[in-house]
């Protein structure tokens, strides 16, 4: 008997184990949704072959951070999981001249192609090429809009909630908050729905009610950098509903100072059939002036 109980207690051991294991490898892939872009490409000499070796070196223009890769025998190199931002893309080889494309602005979730031909010539001569048209993402299979950087700092917002630019994307448009009980930001309904079926990760981290639907934590927009909505066809990593996948990534720090201000008024004088009237200033960046919907 006392072997049956021993035999008994190490299996209910064995059983809770296994069990644990499998909650926190849920929970494990549910924070893995993507919180940042890749860029690839292919380096060919002046006659379009393939230059194997090449030592190719990628750069944040913010952070001054470097990686670096060599191509492989197809001419190919590829750098996976960079922070969104902007970067300069740096290809160097024997016997030729040392290529540099700059104005690569990577957005999360995407993968930015780009192809550089290398030109035969000395080392003291950098070809610069500029990104232009070849920033086309071949990788992407889903129906996706980007909100940039620079939409989300110069379009103007009622309310001050990043999110209200989700109505770039087709489908999409602001809806009344469903909890009651409290005022949430990225309210919005895909396709006719509530706006309670969609999921919002942050930095990759899931930030789902799981009880209302909807956003957990308050973003304020200076804290965001960019994000990117799928109303439908989104990747299993990015989002589990049937509504809308919202990919949002925060601003991290760069080599320079930077800050925002802001300035609220509220007048009688400014008001029209006594509807209230506000105005939002950002010092130094813009001045929003905006009536309350």
């Amino acid at each position: 008997m006392a072997m049956t109980r021993r035999a008994h207690s190490r299996l209910l051991a064995y059983l809770f184990l296994w069990v644990a294991v499998v909650v926190m490898g849920q929970q494990a892939l549910l924070a893995q949704a993507t919180a940042s872009g890749n860029i690839a490409g292919v380096i060919t000499d002046p006659t379009g072959a393939a230059v194997v070796g090449a030592s190719v070196t990628i750069t944040n223009t913010a952070t001054n951070a470097a990686r670096k890769t060599v191509t492989t025998s197809a001419g190919e190199y590829r750098f996976d999981l960079l922070p969104v931002g902007n970067y300069v893309l740096q290809v160097e080889n024997s016997g030729f001249s040392p290529a540099q494309v700059k104005g690569l602005q990577l957005l999360v979730g995407t993968t930015v192609t780009v192809n550089v031909p290398l030109k035969t010539g000395g080392v003291s001569q950098t070809v610069e090429v500029t990104a232009g048209n070849q920033l086309v993402d071949t990788e992407k299979t889903d129906v996706s809009t980007a909100v940039t950087p620079k939409q989300i700092q110069d379009l103007p917002l009622n309310g001050r909630d990043f999110a209200n630019l989700a109505i770039l994307a087709p489908g999409v448009k602001q809806v009344d908050s469903y909890d009651p009980t409290k005022n949430r930001y990225a309210v919005y309904a895909v396709n006719g729905s509530t706006g309670r079926n969609t999921n919002t990760t942050v930095n990759g981290v899931d930030n789902k009610d799981n009880t209302v639907g909807g956003a957990v934590m308050q973003l304020p927009l200076e804290a965001v950098e960019e994000f990117n909505i799928s109303p439908n066809r989104f990747s299993a990593a990015n989002g589990r509903s049937e509504g809308a996948a919202l990919n949002v990534v925060t601003k991290s720090g760069s080599n320079q100072y930077h800050g925002n201000a802001e300035y609220w008024w509220t007048g009688a004088a400014m008001d029209a059939n006594e509807s209230r009237h506000w105005s939002v200033v950002q010092i130094p960046e813009r001045a929003v002036s905006t009536p309350a919907q």
